[in-house]
């Protein structure tokens, strides 16, 4: 129970006002109307609290009655408890543990998609910063065995003043509730809250504007109590006079709205409206809780009802059966014996004397009753008994047996049976969850109005921090403005369980394994450093044997200098020939250019003798047609040396690219390292 509900600066509750001035009004429920609620739950759910007290007898080993306890002592019957209930409620809840999913927030719209990176990171921060993987369990295990599990959200001033978010997980057996809801998650309560037993002391230095009249209230309220096994052997005594106070913390709704007031059973000592509003405005109860089962009744019960008869008959038959096994029954004939209790005792005995009348055959006339059959057939209900509890809940795959080399998809197909019959169970757990945060993303959206930095994660062994509503400068107008604040993304963020990281990264790696030995000829040595990098990372070895793989590969990963060297020479080498090979392309171009075209010595001259026309037409023909071949062969060529020098750099770089890829290839496989 935190007493400063409402945060206001100075520690005060904020919203609380004082018995006397909502005595004058009817913004508050009078003190007589809020105890009579609370006697009407004591009254109503006498039963549930009854059946939730034996729960809490039966979790713990505590399975015999006073009564039952008497009688097997006078018949030397062993009292015999195998305490499977506990064991069942134990692997319940490791099952809903083992499901467990990280919270994570989901934009409704893509511009908002920072957005919910930002609100997971914050609620994350918050839920690790309460130590919540330690206490939903806690919820989960008094669910199953009381029927009724949760937290109270609770807002308390941080080290600097500043208000802080805090989870408290709630005792059932101090918990009240409008004995009228019907529903798991207590949507339809109209009130709620819980009693406990403090000190005078205690209780003057919470209200110390009160101490006055605190100390004349010893023993205040002792009527507002269920009277559980725990509270029964707690007192604390001054002397003869027992100084202790029953406080109660009670929400109720009144006017549409919440309301909490802390009272004894005399007087109020404060109350105020609810500080916490949901996402739609209205406020909300501190208290989120749920519950296992609801019976027809409106009762609300675990596990144990339900388990309870076959271990009582587990017990019971274990117990019979060391009695069999311990005891004798014998057949004796009339006057075989002269004492017949002399005769049982030396029988029990395994040097046991037994004097027998005179004419008598103790074989005959004394002997033991054959019990076998009883064995047996005691044994086979015992057997029916302790299946009947171990059938329940979870199963192999569930247990993690039979699941290796498996990934989460194939875990999960497997899981799907055995969770189906404790499928309303998680199912309900898993909306309180839900609940619980976004009652504390409300929260952390209505009290965090000030600049702060959080750690989101951890990478290379190197802490990463966002900075909450922290005062910036904006880029296009230049005026200051507030960076990442939470109070913005009230009506575009939805809150749901993402998978798990760890378990990400365990799927992750097993897929890898299992699909890496398959594909690694078809990679390029690019690829294949990458797949190894991803292998390392998501593998379960420790973060500094991660960051020290990655630092060599980096390493390795620089050019050594000299070989960067003797590859420049290369290339300018290669270079310069393909600039001799360009230069002689076009001398070869020009000549043959050159020979294409007529010149004045290349022209036919006037001979003495003078041929007939039609032959001296036909020789010239003759001789343009070679001449035209020649050319047009020279000017081939030319072209063939012009395609073949553009060509030549690429050439150069792709095998200058084939001996850097041979090179890392013998490295890779050692024969570059022994060379070297």
């Amino acid at each position: 129970m935190v007493m400063s509900t409402g945060y206001a600066p100075g520690g005060s509750p904020g919203g609380a006002t004082t018995a006397v001035q909502s005595e004058r009004g009817d913004q508050y429920l009078p003190l007589a109307r809020l105890k009579r609620q609370y006697l009407d739950y004591l009254s109503t759910k006498r039963e549930e609290i009854e059946e939730q007290q034996e729960a809490r007898r039966y979790r713990h080993g505590v399975q015999w009655t006073a009564a039952q306890i008497k009688a097997l002592r006078e018949r030397k019957q062993p009292i015999t408890t195998f305490n499977r209930i506990g064991r069942k409620i134990d692997g319940v809840v490791g099952l809903v543990e083992q499901l467990r999913q990280d919270p994570k927030a989901f934009p409704r719209t893509p511009k908002h998609e920072e957005g919910a990176e930002l609100a997971t990171a914050v609620l994350r921060y918050v839920l690790d910063q309460q130590d919540w993987k330690a206490k939903s369990p806690i919820a989960a295990d008094r669910s199953a065995q009381d029927g009724i599990g949760g937290v109270e959200l609770n807002i308390v001033p941080g080290d600097r003043g500043d208000p802080e978010i805090e989870l408290d997980v709630v005792e059932p057996d101090s918990f009240f509730y409008d004995p009228r809801s019907f529903r798991l998650d207590f949507s339809d309560a109209r009130y709620m809250g819980v009693g406990k037993w403090v000190d005078i002391d205690t209780a003057v230095e919470m209200f110390p504007d009160k101490a006055d009249e605190l100390e004349g209230l010893t023993e205040s309220g002792s009527e507002l109590t269920s009277e559980p096994d725990r509270e029964q052997k707690w007192f604390s005594s001054d002397g003869d006079q027992i100084r202790r106070l029953r406080l109660v913390e009670h929400w109720y709704r009144h006017r549409g709205e919440w309301c909490w007031v802390i009272y004894t059973g005399a007087m109020k000592l404060a109350e105020g409206k609810s500080p916490f509003i949901d996402e739609r405005g209205k406020t909300f109860c501190k208290y989120i809780m749920f519950s296992a089962n609801i019976d027809h009744d409106g009762d609300r019960y675990g596990f144990v009802r339900n388990l309870k008869s076959p271990q009582d008959s587990l017990n019971f038959k274990e117990s019979k059966l060391n009695h069999i096994l311990a005891s004798k029954r014998l057949v004796l004939t009339q006057g075989a014996v002269s004492d017949v209790e002399v005769a049982r005792r030396e029988w029990a005995r395994p040097d046991g004397v037994i004097m027998v009348n005179p004419g008598i055959g103790v074989n005959e006339q004394v002997k033991a009753d054959d019990q076998s059959f009883d064995f047996a057939g005691w044994a086979k209900l015992k057997e029916d008994a302790k299946a009947e509890i171990e059938n329940f809940g979870p199963n192999p795959a569930l247990l993690g047996q039979g699941i290796a080399n498996k990934s989460g998809r194939a875990i999960a197909l497997l899981q799907q049976a055995g969770i189906a019959e404790l499928g309303p169970y998680i199912l309900a757990y898993r909306g309180w969850k839900i609940r619980v945060y976004r009652a504390v993303w409300n929260a952390i959206q209505r009290f965090w109005t000030g600049e702060r930095w959080i750690r989101v994660t951890d990478d290379d062994d190197m802490a990463q921090f966002i900075q909450i509503n922290g005062i910036g400068v904006d880029p296009q107008t230049g005026m200051p403005t507030v960076v990442n604040a939470i109070g913005s993304l009230d009506v575009d963020i939805i809150l749901d369980e993402g998978p798990d990281v760890t378990t990400m990264m365990q799927d992750m790696y097993e897929t890898l394994s299992n699909v890496v030995p398959s594909i690694a000829p078809l990679l390029t040595p690019p690829e294949a450093r990458a797949v190894v990098r991803m292998l390392v990372d998501t593998s379960p070895l420790p973060g500094s044997l991660k960051k020290r793989f990655r630092d060599v590969a980096e390493k390795a990963s620089e050019p050594d200098p000299e070989q960067e060297t003797v590859k420049r020479i290369a290339l300018e080498g290669e270079v310069a020939k393909i600039e001799e090979t360009k230069s002689k392309t076009l001398l070869n171009v020009a000549k043959a250019q050159g020979e294409g075209m007529p010149t004045a010595s290349a022209m036919p001259q006037r001979a003495e003798f003078e041929l007939p026309p039609d032959v001296r037409v036909a020789q010239a023909a003759a001789e343009i047609d070679e001449r035209q071949a020649n050319a047009l062969h020279k000017r081939a060529q030319a072209a063939k040396a012009a395609q073949d020098a553009a060509l030549a750099p690429f050439e150069m770089i792709q095998q200058a690219q084939d001996r850097e890829a041979r090179l890392q290839q013998l490295q890779q496989s050692g024969i570059g390292g022994r060379r070297a």
